[in-house]
């Protein structure tokens, strides 16, 4: 549809540029072509085939000079567990020494002291330098056994001896280490009994001056004591205090007696009965009875005197039998009393002093209890440790070891070394490196070909293949296929003529692929093939283009004309370049070429959209290896477009 804001034009409508993601692109991994450089290598065959023989038997013959017969021999030894009933106590963990993993076995197994033990004691004429190179030992999969091996450069009979030697010496060697060992412990742990021994005797000072300064002797038969001397103080209490009440209340009563007969009671008794008689005869205003009443009243005055002071002297209420008597009684009772309030007061100060003690009590005995539970903590630790010293001495003095024989040397089990491996290994290497340096310098200093694969041609340009084309000779068919199958086409579909970049071609080759391209055209369409050269250059000079092309220099493109360019236009001559959605890049099949395209087509991707094709132009190859690797190219090229 139209725009309806846009007024009408005669002009075609330019296709959107083609994305990236949409131009199809050559695929192949690396920029070189390994089957090239194959067929360039083994087209060089006969230098390779004498290379290899020669090194080959240089090799053999190295190899027979220094092949020397061995005679291999393998002892089994079979892993021994480090027993685990040596226990001398029941609680903790016995002492044993480690239980070594199987890859610190094998290593014991290749260890320098048993090894160069082993061939001192067999005095075979091999140093313990030799003896390195000569052994090597391995663990039967999946089981406790392994295997040393003793390659003898002497005889069978050396194998055997210096094999069993051998065996025995890694027995006895995993011994000393396991008694090395149990001696490190031992050291270590008579250490820890005499520290603990040191500790025990601290403890017991400790406990000693301890009981002393806090009077305890431990136990609860002391405890008991303190309780039972606070009850009988308790006792003997509530005893005085009963007897001082029981005297207070004596003292009471005395003192109302002794104070009913004292002789100023007796006087107011004769008053009152003189005053009695004198107011049957007389009034109280008589004299006589003024004089009786004052009388009696200073009695009473004294009386009431002594009744209130109870410190009064008792000695006023004597002199009379019975208050002489009663006196003599309130004297003892004070006595008593005064006696029952020291032992009251002396009781109660040892019942504070004993509660205080008692109340010590639970501290005293939590401190005693801490200090007997930390040494009988260093007691069962050095009963464990004298158990675990005994266990390492019975490692220290014997050693069960590591390992035990499990299949002692047997002469049927010698092998003797082969004598043509070596040199057959060596001819191999020989020939090998013999092909190499050949390969080297053969490459080196022959000639090499500066022709390239389509396989190159279509990395170099990052296009797929639109054709395969011969370079000035050859048959002509492939011209006749890329114009049918790839040019004719866009030419026919497309308003924007297709361009193709030929700055990677020499002008001979370019006329040619031109003459060729445009008898193709004209014999499928009848018309001559009209070509717009933004890049007008020397290429028509020396020879004209033939009657089946237009040939316009500097012109506007036009739909059905093909654009050349062979190089990237003047400023003035790019415009053209925006509109161009299809072209293919003309390059030929030698290093140069690829070489030409690399160096202009950095400056034309500015311009212009991924390349949508490669024709490469390339010449018949030479020799059955190279025609080989050429098809094998093409598969791959055409396997990656």
């Amino acid at each position: 549809m139209t725009n309806p804001a846009l007024p009408p034009t005669d002009e075609p409508a330019t296709p959107a540029p083609a994305r990236d993601d949409e131009v199809p692109r050559f695929g192949f991994p690396v920029p070189l072509d390994p089957v090239r450089m194959l067929a360039g290598v083994l087209s060089r065959w006969p230098w390779i085939l004498l290379g290899m023989i020669v090194f080959a038997v240089l090799g053999a013959f190295a190899g027979k000079l220094i092949t020397k017969q061995t005679f291999s021999i393998s002892v089994a030894l079979i892993k021994q567990r480090v027993p685990q009933t040596v226990q001398t106590s029941e609680i903790g963990q016995s002492f044993r020494p480690a239980d070594l993993n199987d890859a610190t076995l094998l290593a014991t197994l290749l260890a320098s002291e048993p090894r160069d033990l082993a061939f001192t004691k067999a005095d075979n004429g091999l140093s313990t330098d030799q003896a390195s190179s000569l052994v090597e030992a391995s663990q039967l999969e999946n089981t406790d056994i392994f295997y040393i091996t003793y390659h003898s450069p002497v005889s069978a009979d050396d194998a055997m001896h210096v094999a069993g030697i051998w065996a025995r010496e890694i027995c006895e060697y995993t011994q000393r280490l396991q008694q090395s060992e149990a001696r490190s412990v031992l050291t270590i742990l008579a250490k820890e009994v005499v520290a603990l021994e040191k500790r025990i005797d601290d403890t017991n000072r400790e406990l000693l001056e301890f009981a002393k300064t806090n009077d305890f002797i431990g136990g609860e038969s002391q405890v008991a004591a303190i309780l039972g001397k606070l009850s009988q103080i308790e006792l003997k209490l509530d005893d005085a205090r009963t007897a001082e009440k029981a005297l207070t209340e004596q003292l009471a009563e005395l003192d109302g007696k002794i104070r009913h007969h004292s002789p100023l009671m007796l006087s107011l008794r004769a008053a009152r009965e003189e005053l009695a008689n004198l107011r049957s005869t007389y009034t109280d205003d008589n004299p006589l009875v003024q004089t009786k009443l004052e009388s009696i009243a200073y009695l009473e005055n004294q009386l009431d005197a002594l009744g209130d002071g109870k410190a009064a002297d008792l000695e006023s209420f004597t002199g009379t039998p019975l208050g002489n008597q009663l006196y003599l009684d309130i004297i003892a009772a004070r006595s008593r009393l005064t006696e029952a309030k020291t032992r009251i007061n002396a009781l109660e100060s040892q019942r504070v002093t004993t509660a205080e003690r008692l109340a010590r009590f639970p501290a005293i005995i939590s401190q005693y209890d801490a200090l007997r539970s930390k040494r009988e903590s260093y007691l069962s630790e050095l009963s464990l440790m004298g158990k675990r010293l005994k266990e390492a001495e019975i490692f220290a003095s014997s050693s069960p070891g590591s390992w035990q024989i499990f299949q002692k040397p047997d002469a049927r089990t010698v092998i003797p070394s082969s004598l043509t491996k070596k040199p057959l290994l060596l001819g191999v290497a020989g020939a090998i490196a013999g092909a190499g340096l050949a390969i080297f310098v053969t490459l080196l200093l022959t000639h090499r070909s500066t022709r390239r694969s389509v396989l190159e041609c279509c990395a170099t340009t990052s296009a797929p293949l639109a054709a395969l084309l011969p370079a000035r000779h050859g048959e002509k068919s492939g011209f006749t296929d890329l114009w049918i199958s790839t040019l004719a086409p866009v030419l026919s579909s497309s308003q924007n003529p297709p361009m193709l970049w030929s700055a990677a071609i020499t002008p001979q080759d370019e006329r040619f692929f031109w003459n060729e391209l445009s008898t193709a055209a004209i014999e499928d369409t009848g018309k001559p093939l009209t070509v717009i050269d933004l890049t007008p250059d020397t290429l028509w000079q020396d020879s004209p283009p033939n009657d089946s092309i237009v040939w316009k220099p500097n012109a506007t493109p036009e739909p059905g004309s093909f654009i050349r360019a062979h190089e990237l236009p003047d400023s003035s001559r790019r415009k053209p370049l925006e509109n161009i959605r299809v072209w293919h890049a003309l390059v030929a099949g030698e290093k140069s070429s690829l070489t030409r395209y690399t160096t202009s087509q950095h400056l034309a991707s500015v311009y212009l959209p991924p390349c949508t094709g490669t024709i490469a132009l390339s010449e018949p190859a030479s020799g059955i290896i190279r025609k080989l690797a050429d098809q094998l190219s093409i598969f791959l090229t055409r396997r990656f477009s």
